[in-house]
């Protein structure tokens, strides 16, 4: 392994996480209140005290990542959003060959990955995804508890739920399973990933 190269910034480490960990405790949480049949396998479990842990994992995902946003560094933040929503033509060649780069020979990768900067086109898109489905779980949620507002607003925060597990298992095997990528963990563990592995997987913005 060659030097490393920061990836990462703390205050964007803890932004990524306190978003990771909010989803985590509130799909644990809210899929037994979905799917009665989950109910049975944990002990003292009755759907009122479900509704309330659900509703406090809630608040401590919004109260985290204000936190995360409030006391980082904020302009960095700003910076990474923005890259992450700046698509450009190479990001949709990219999207084209994403399913032959999921099977794809080391050097086949690297070649298909030679115009990615700092994020390629999965990674903006699945950005993207995790914010429109975020923040419309957020605005049901708010609908359902405190204003009490039911039917069809249940029915989408449901459907949302049920939606974002796809990229979120897509997600997670990318980052700690896939040979090619689970490397990347390092840079939201620790900040830091092997330059080799960046000048490989994101030539553009390991070379600046």
């Amino acid at each position: 392994m060659s030097a490393g190269v920061e990836r990462f910034t703390v205050s964007e480490r803890a932004l990524h996480w306190a978003l990771a960990l909010g989803y985590l405790l509130l799909l644990a949480s809210g899929l037994p209140l979905m799917m009665p049949a989950l109910q049975g396998g944990i002990r003292g479990y009755s759907p009122l005290i479900g509704e309330r842990l659900h509703i406090a994992c809630a608040i401590f995902w919004v109260l985290t990542m204000i936190a995360a946003v409030a006391l980082g560094d904020r302009r960095r933040v700003k910076r990474t959003l923005e890259e992450l929503a700046r698509l450009e033509p190479s990001d949709r060649r990219w999207l084209r060959s994403f399913p032959r780069w999921l099977v794809a020979a080391p050097r086949e990768r690297a070649r298909l990955d030679r115009d990615v900067g700092r994020f390629n086109a999965g990674q903006k898109v699945n950005a993207l995804f995790t914010l429109v489905t975020a923040s419309l779980l957020l605005a049901t949620g708010v609908a359902l508890w405190p204003f009490g507002i039911d039917g069809i607003v249940r029915d989408v925060h449901r459907w949302l739920t049920l939606l974002v597990l796809i990229p979120i298992a897509g997600h997670v095997y990318l980052a700690a399973v896939h040979p090619s990528t689970r490397h990347a963990l390092k840079g939201m563990l620790d900040g830091r990933v092997d330059r080799e592995w960046a000048a490989s997987h994101h030539p553009r913005w390991e070379a600046k």
